[in-house]
Parts: structure tokens; C-alpha cells; sequence
């Protein structure tokens, strides 16, 4: 790709001269612009077209349009304008497209054999590596990419589009009276543009048309080697879960689909964003744009992959047991019971997270406030800690993430909770299941807060530097007639360890304390959930 943008980089300023070769020679401006073209520029014309029907590049529209011209004795200056910028990006496309085919070759001939070294490399096979022959090499040129069109159409049309851009922009600084000069902002802005829409490359990041082209035919070539090795191979989808992963990249991350067969599979699917719902698709084989990377559907930057998979069906139901993978079906019911806008759990087991959110319910009765209120159910991988909330301050929600290291099985889980309960970390009569809850005072405490302040500044102060939390505390020390330093910290220490950490927690062990155990909570607690009731 490197070596693809630093071609383009050079080609595009060859073809900057040349409009300015344009424009100087010419000489059009707003008195003449509308004029029919005396018989000096007329045959000037005829002899850039005659040049261009040796070169072979009258073809698709713009042949058309340059024969009409040709063929005609009246014509405006205007439209030799625009013919003569439509030619200069047809030249440059003639210069590249001889060193960009073989580049894009190059690269699809890497995962053709990839393809076939998967195969060999999972089933221990020597069968011999061969590379793309020409005729499939120029089938796969040919297959649609993400837009519906193939390569050619998709070069064709960003000719044409890019050309009107430049005959718009000199039209616009000619009925203004401004030098025509490529090399101003003007024309520079455009050109970048077009130069970074067809490839872009900002450190390790890399978009633009020719990337998911390049994407497109890649996996397509991958698959073909696959087939050659294995004709009735399966592969699996992978995605890039980091949070920035499309709906519909993450509801096909990890299903796998037959290479030449039918495949029935559910993926969120729609034209836009508000239009994406999880569908039932029926495809024979691999589809690009639906099955296939880059998918497509509504415009964005895919990053997901395919690898070549040898596990039948029941290794695949042990393999999701195993790893405790949500399915899209299973994140969307998730949402739908628990009032939640997106869910992502992949990797966390589904046992854990029912109990904890059935779990989380008791609290709701007294702090109706907050039901409904996480928005986000986020996976995470963390060194530490079992679950996080963060209120988002756009719309007052909260995103809840869960580790994937503490709860990859319930029995993890159980462990691990019930180790930090023995060492006193935790209250005691308290479960793994109570964990929800704690963030839960966290919630409440959010809400309390975000409705005494007016700006998002003041409300992320408090809620950063447990301002409110600590006045909470503080007002049930209060009631409990309690001001020696020495009896609050032994208090607050006698819910949990991690209660005294900081004022935050001291609710959050409070509430675990006070849904786990009720009356036989601690005093404190009690009365921290006493205070927090008549403060929402």
C-alpha cells in the first residue's frame, strides 16, 4: 500500500502540470467562457482527441464525450474545458494503470497463497503452492467490490467525478475573477482529497478506496486458495473487538461459514445505522459485503478477517462453550430483557452475567431512578477488578464493563470472589452476584449528583473527587449520632475493606452489603441507604 500511494503521490502532480498546462494555454475566461470556440482552439482540440484515439483511451464516457466533440464544428469553449480536465485525469490514469495492476497482483497473489498455506499448515499437508494464474486473477478484477461495481466502473466513475470537481472550481474562480492556478488552496484542497479518498495512510492506518478494493479481493483470493487445497472448506470470521468494531463486523465475529455451500446465519443488517437489526441471511458460500470482509451495507473502514477452520459443528458448540461466546441473537435478547441499548459480551460467561443483572432488580424497588440507565454492557480485558460503571455525561446513562479475566466462567467468578470475601475485601454474606449491585450505588450516586449541578464540568468535579459520595457518608454518620474519626473508619472498615478505600466505594460496599443481607447489614450501611433514598 506504501508503495501504491507513493505512485499515485507522483503521478498526481505529473497531472497537475498538465491542468495547468490547461489553463495557461487556453486562456479561458468569463467574457469567452459561453462563446463557440474559434477554429484555431477547435482544431487544437481535434488534435489532443486524435492523440488520445492512438493512446486508447477514447473508451466508456469519455469516449463518447470526445467523439461528439470531434465530430462537431460549433462548440463552446466551455465544453473544451471540461473535456480537455476529463482528459488530463484519463491520461493519469492511463500512466498508472499498468504499475497499479501489477502491485494489486502482487498482493493478491500473497493471500492466494496464504490461502493454500492455511490449508496445508492445519491439516499438516504438503500439497504444492502455486501462484494466481492470470485468468482468475483478472475474474477477480472483474467481481463487485463493497459499492456493487467492479474496479474498472469504480476507476471510470472517480475519473468523472473527480474532473467535474476541477471544471466546477476553475468555473467558480473564473465568475470570480481568480488566477487559475493549480497550486492554490483551492485546487490543493480538492486534489488532496480526491488523492485521499482513493488512499490514505496516517501512521499504521490506512483507508480510502483502493484499501477495501484491496481488502475485498484479497480475502476473495484467499478463499480460492483455500478451495484449491480443501474444495469443501469452512472459514471463520474474525473481527477486530475493540469497542470501534461495526454491529455488524461484531454479530459475525466468530461464526463460521462454508466456502461453497449454503450458509444460514443471523448478522445485523441495514442501509444505515438507525435502519441495523439483527437478520436471518441465506447465502450460498462466501458473499463479499455480507459474509465476506470488507462488509459492507452502510459506508465505514472494515478491518475484519478470515482464517481457514477445520472444526465441525459439535467442535464449534464445544468451542462456544468453551469460550462462552454470546451469539448476536443472545447480545440482542440480553438488550430487549434488561432495557439495554447495546450489548457486547464476548468472552464473558452467560450464567454469570443473568445473575448478576436478575440480581441488580432488588435494588430497583428502592432506586426505581436507575433501572433502565446502563445503556452499554461492555466486555473488557483488564489485570484487575471484576466490573467498572461510568456514567456517560452526553445523555446521563452509564456504560457497565465486565472483565473478561474474572468472569470467563461462572466458576472463576466464584473463586475469585469468594478469595477477596475470605481476606475481607468484600461484605460478608455477599456473592459475585452482589457485584452489580455495587455498581448500582455508584448509579444512584450519579443521579444525585447530576441534579445539583447545572453544567457537565461541576457535575464530573463531584463526581470525580467523591464530593457528593462523602456528603452522603457524612450525613449518615450524622443521623447515627457518630463524630469521632476513630468509630467512622472502624464502621466503614467493618462493611469491607474496599469500603474505606474512598467515599465512592463506601457506598457501593454498602448497598452489596444491604441487598445481600438486609437486617443483618452493617448499621452503616443501612443508614447510607436510608440517606441516599430520600436524596434521589
Amino acid at each position: 500500500m506504501l508503495e501504491l500511494k507513493k505512485l499515485y503521490n507522483r503521478v498526481s502532480k505529473q497531472t497537475q502540470n498538465k491542468l495547468q498546462e490547461i489553463l495557461d494555454t487556453f486562456h479561458f475566461n468569463f467574457d469567452n467562457l459561453y462563446n463557440v470556440a474559434d477554429n484555431k482552439i477547435k482544431h487544437r482540440v481535434n488534435r489532443y482527441i486524435e492523440e488520445w484515439k492512438d493512446k486508447g483511451l477514447l473508451t466508456e464516457y469519455f469516449g463518447m464525450l470526445a467523439n461528439n466533440i470531434y465530430r462537431r464544428t460549433r462548440v463552446k469553449n466551455s465544453e473544451i474545458l471540461e473535456l480537455l480536465i476529463y482528459g488530463a485525469y484519463v491520461e493519469e490514469q492511463n500512466k498508472l494503470d499498468e504499475y497499479e495492476k501489477q502491485i494489486i497482483y502482487d498482493d493478491v497473489n500473497y493471500y492466494y497463497q496464504e490461502g493454500q498455506k492455511e490449508v496445508n499448515n492445519t491439516l499438516r499437508k504438503k500439497k504444492s503452492i502455486s501462484i494466481i494464474d492470470m485468468a482468475l486473477f483478472l475474474y477477480l478484477l472483474n467481481q463487485p467490490n463493497y459499492t456493487g461495481l467492479n474496479l474498472n466502473q469504480c476507476i471510470q466513475t472517480t475519473i468523472q467525478y473527480n474532473a467535474n470537481q476541477i471544471y466546477r472550481q476553475v468555473l467558480i474562480n473564473i465568475q470570480q475573477q481568480k488566477d487559475l492556478e493549480i497550486e492554490n488552496n483551492e485546487f490543493q484542497r480538492i486534489i488532496n482529497q480526491q488523492n485521499n479518498q482513493k488512499l490514505c495512510i496516517n501512521g499504521n492506518k490506512i483507508s480510502g478506496f483502493m484499501d477495501n478494493q484491496m481488502i475485498g479481493m484479497n480475502n476473495l483470493a484467499k478463499v480460492k486458495g483455500i478451495k484449491k487445497q480443501d474444495n469443501d472448506a469452512k472459514v471463520r470470521f474474525i473481527a477486530v473487538i475493540d469497542e470501534k468494531e461495526t454491529d455488524m463486523c461484531h454479530s459475525l465475529d466468530e461464526q463460521i461459514f462454508y466456502i461453497d455451500k449454503e450458509n444460514i446465519f443471523d448478522r445485523y443488517y441495514g442501509e444505515t445505522q438507525k435502519d441495523l437489526r439483527i437478520q436471518r441471511i441465506k447465502c450460498k458460500g462466501l458473499v463479499l459485503g455480507l459474509n465476506l470482509p470488507p462488509i459492507s451495507h452502510h459506508f465505514h473502514w472494515c478491518r475484519s478477517t478470515i482464517t481457514y477452520q477445520v472444526q465441525d459443528n459439535k467442535s464449534k458448540e464445544q468451542m462456544e462453550k468453551k469460550f462462552n461466546i454470546f451469539s448476536s441473537a443472545e447480545e440482542k435478547n440480553i438488550e430487549n430483557k434488561y432495557n439495554i441499548n447495546k450489548a457486547r459480551m464476548k468472552g464473558i460467561d452467560k450464567v454469570a452475567l443473568e445473575n448478576i443483572l436478575e440480581n441488580m432488580k432488588k435494588a430497583y424497588k428502592d432506586f426505581p431512578q436507575v433501572e433502565g440507565k446502563i445503556k452499554n454492557l461492555q466486555s473488557i480485558e483488564h489485570p484487575n477488578g471484576g466490573m467498572n460503571i461510568m456514567p456517560d455525561l452526553k445523555d446521563n446513562k452509564h456504560v457497565m464493563q465486565i472483565n473478561k479475566k474474572f468472569f470467563n466462567s461462572e466458576k472463576t467468578a466464584e473463586e475469585q470472589y469468594n478469595k477477596d470475601l475470605k481476606s475481607g475485601f468484600h461484605p460478608e454474606g455477599t456473592t459475585y452476584k452482589d457485584m452489580g449491585i455495587h455498581e448500582l450505588g455508584h448509579s444512584v450516586t450519579f443521579e444525585i449528583i447530576k441534579n445539583k449541578y447545572n453544567t457537565k464540568k461541576a457535575i464530573s468535579n463531584d463526581w470525580n473527587k467523591n464530593i457528593t459520595a462523602k456528603e452522603i457518608v457524612q450525613e449518615a454518620f450524622k443521623n447515627l449520632e457518630i463524630n469521632d474519626k476513630l468509630t467512622k473508619d472502624i464502621l466503614r472498615n467493618n462493611i469491607s475493606n474496599y469500603a474505606v478505600s474512598n467515599y465512592g466505594e463506601t457506598i457501593g460496599e454498602a448497598f452489596a452489603d444491604y441487598y445481600s443481607n438486609r437486617e443483618k447489614s452493617n448499621i452503616l450501611s443501612k443508614e447510607i441507604i436510608k440517606v441516599m433514598k430520600g436524596m434521589v
